[in-house]
């Protein structure tokens, strides 16, 4: 395909611009090897068009220019030029290796994706792919910056995609890509990551979230403008210098809080806010001491990032006030240097050329390692993006170790998360915790500030049980990986019982099967032996009635379901949704899940809903048999008055039931509080007496199971 003068023109004119840019802060020799760069790529893309209509070398181009813009070295810019040469067109990793030397092509292989291997689904393929970057950003953490940008590039002309394909990449953006950019400390990048997906994936609540925002910035722009000039006469008054900038939420941040929270739009009161650039440290803390000797703080909404920073490596000070009107108010102190960082991160590095980010790029280095012993542990790419998805969840709590080190976990983390993090053998070999010097069960969920000890003993050993409430992924990655080793036997009897079954629906018996149908089948998902099929089936790396029609493809097909009967100790290879805490006495249903095995959902879950029965779920019903312990969430709706939890967790203990952990959260109804409670119990009978105990307490209004 010719290419016009005009667009000749238009390319000539975009590198000129990008070559001044590279001219600002690379020498000479640099920017001739990038220009190199460029003219292979434009020579290996000529003729080539994206979907929008552009000639394709404006796509790598775009990327490398936002690179750029971060002052990254010219190895990276030239690989991101070169980004798609060996994907898209017939140059070679060995050609680029002779021309541009090993680094560059060890950049442009990180992001290439794995197109000579053949995949069972989409979902594989991508897992494989993000895997594969992965392994290649352990070794040079470039390898993402470059897909990032090239993400970014591919998001802002994402319209001329089929819808589908459109929405599939904007949820993927949503939930690794924009989360890794964030991981990595660049909040610009990530912040447009997530805009642009959420346009996207959600147009119609995009476009009703700019309009609103809109609407509001019209309705506070005088207050904020009156709020910065009071603040800044403050801060001048003390002779702190600083600089003052108005803050604004971007769209998809309102909306993962409203959804995080359950909040209506007209409850965000953070919509805007202020930022305090100040010259130091000192000046950050006496600024915060301005701020509210002008604004009264409300408690609980203060955070020093600056004394512990975020896993990112960001640092500030967050207060929030209640300004003028007793509209609640959120201020950022930082000083220049925190503030460059939180919007660069790791590309800082490049950038500043500072010390502290240098120390930051040290830090990522750590977590990129950690990733490495996931992936390690990690039966297969589907699980571990799961993985990946889950330590990617920015929230966090801080608790101390013995020897007073401060130790960051997610959320929600437990004695057992934390044994874990500090090492894998502390984990396995848990024995008992304490916290604050008092002896806790493993389930216990940590707070900010507690001290943590562990008690190990060679002879104790992970417990199945503890997947059901551990929330690390290193935690569970390394428990599922012990106990991978010791319930294979529970995991091929389990999956040998599933195909038998399922086999039994098409009426056929698995004698029937031709020897050769079933090594054709072992050798196509490269299986040693039957043994080993059954217990992939067992541990839900493979749907057994996927297997059963291949087997059976010309027998009668018989619309009867089989049910299957369990008693609740079937360990590693069985697990119980905790959206939904099915019990004894529920209806229940299977999801055959990649490496959980099969998930137990109450028939009612909403989130089983959206799985298709016909392909990965399975009836289930519960064996007359079953004696185990269960965990149930049981939600209470009281009056807010003191004493009232002590009460309510007294009726409990009185019933005899564990109570595995608490959340207490306002309702945002006047007097109002809800508490879930997540309780051991055997049965739905059990549930229903304690319900009935629990709505005689005075100043409870309510006592329910939760829904999903």
């Amino acid at each position: 395909m010719a290419v016009t003068n005009k667009e000749k023109n238009t390319e000539d004119i975009a590198f000129v611009n990008f070559k001044k840019k590279i001219q600002k802060y690379l020498n000479s020799y640099q920017v001739k090897k990038v220009e190199k760069a460029y003219v292979m790529a434009k020579d290996a893309h000529r003729g080539q068009k994206r979907k929008s209509g552009e000639n394709y070398i404006n796509h790598p181009l775009d990327a490398a220019s936002y690179l750029a813009d971060y002052e990254l070295d010219h190895e990276t810019i030239m690989a991101a030029i070169l980004h798609d040469v060996v994907e898209d067109t017939r140059i070679s990793l060995e050609d680029l290796e002779t021309n541009f030397g090993k680094k560059v092509t060890e950049l442009v292989d990180g992001v290439s994706k794995l197109d000579r291997i053949n995949f069972d689904s989409k979902e594989e393929a991508d897992a494989a792919n993000l895997r594969k970057m992965i392994l290649a950003m352990s070794n040079d953490i470039r390898v993402l910056l470059i897909k990032l940008a090239d993400r970014r590039h591919n998001l802002t002309t994402i319209a001329v995609l089929e819808k589908k394909k459109a929405r599939r990449i904007a949820r993927e953006t949503l939930e690794i890509y924009a989360p890794l950019a964030l991981r990595l400390g660049i909040h610009k990048l990530s912040t447009e990551l997530e805009n642009l997906s959420f346009k996207t994936y959600f147009p119609l609540r995009h476009q009703i979230f700019v309009k609103k925002i809109d609407q509001a910035r019209g309705n506070r722009k005088l207050l904020m403008t009156k709020i910065q000039s009071e603040v800044i006469k403050k801060l001048n008054s003390e002779s702190i210098k600083s600089q003052t900038k108005a803050r604004e939420k971007h769209p998809y941040g309102i909306y993962k809080k409203m959804k995080s929270k359950e909040l209506k739009f007209s409850q965000i009161n953070d919509i805007f806010g202020v930022r305090i650039i100040t010259d130091s440290v000192d000046y950050c803390y006496r600024a915060l001491g301005c701020i509210h000797n002008i604004y009264k703080p409300i408690p609980g909404r203060f955070k020093d990032y600056i004394a512990i920073p975020k896993s990112n490596g960001y640092q500030s000070l967050h207060t929030t006030v209640l300004g003028p009107h007793n509209l609640p108010l959120e201020f950022q102190i930082r000083t220049q240097e925190m503030d460059q960082l939180a919007q660069s991160g790791i590309a800082a590095h490049w950038l500043y050329k500072t010390t502290s980010s240098i120390s930051k790029l040290s830090r990522e280095q750590q977590w990129l390692n950690n990733l490495l012993d996931i992936q390690k542990k990690s039966g297969n790419p589907t699980e571990f993006l799961g993985s990946i998805k889950d330590d990617l969840n920015p929230g966090k709590v801080y608790v101390f170790s013995s020897k007073g080190e401060i130790i960051e976990l997610p959320k929600k983390s437990t004695l057992v998360d934390f044994a874990y993090t500090i090492h894998t053998d502390l984990g396995n070999n848990y024995l008992s915790g304490t916290v604050d010097g008092e002896f806790k069960p493993p389930n216990t969920i940590l707070k900010n500030g507690q001290r943590v000890i562990i008690e190990k003993s060679e002879i104790a050993k992970p417990d199945p049980s503890w997947l059901n409430f551990v929330t690390s992924v290193k935690a569970r990655t390394s428990i599922r990986n012990y106990l991978r080793t010791i319930h294979e036997s529970d995991a091929q009897n389990l999956g040998e019982k599933l195909l038998i079954a399922s086999l039994n629906e098409l009426e056929v018996s698995l004698d029937d099967v031709p020897v050769k149908t079933l090594e054709f089948i072992l050798a196509e998902y490269k299986f040693k032996t039957v043994q080993e099929l059954y217990t992939e089936i067992g541990l839900g790396n493979v749907i057994p009635k996927l297997i059963a029609l291949r087997m059976a493809p010309s027998f009668k097909k018989n619309t009867s379901t089989t049910i299957y009967d369990i008693e609740g100790s079937e360990g590693l290879v069985m697990s119980y949704a905790k959206c939904c805490h099915p019990i004894p006495g529920d209806t229940i249903v299977g999801h055959i899940s990649q490496g959980k095995g099969i998930v137990v959902h109450r028939s009612s879950c909403k989130s089983i809903r959206h799985i298709k029965r016909d392909k990965d779920t399975i009836e289930l019903r519960w064996s007359e048999n079953v004696d185990n312990f269960f965990s149930a969430s049981i939600i209470v709706e009281v009056e807010n008055v003191r004493g009232v939890l002590a009460q309510v967790s007294s009726v409990i203990a009185q019933s005899n039931h564990n109570i595995e952990s608490v959340n207490y959260t306002d309702t945002h109804e006047a007097g109002h509080n809800m508490m879930v409670f997540i309780i051991s119990v055997r049965n739905l009978n059990q549930v229903k007496k304690l319900i009935d105990k629990l709505s005689k307490i005075k100043n409870v209004y309510r006592v329910d199971r939760k829904r999903s």
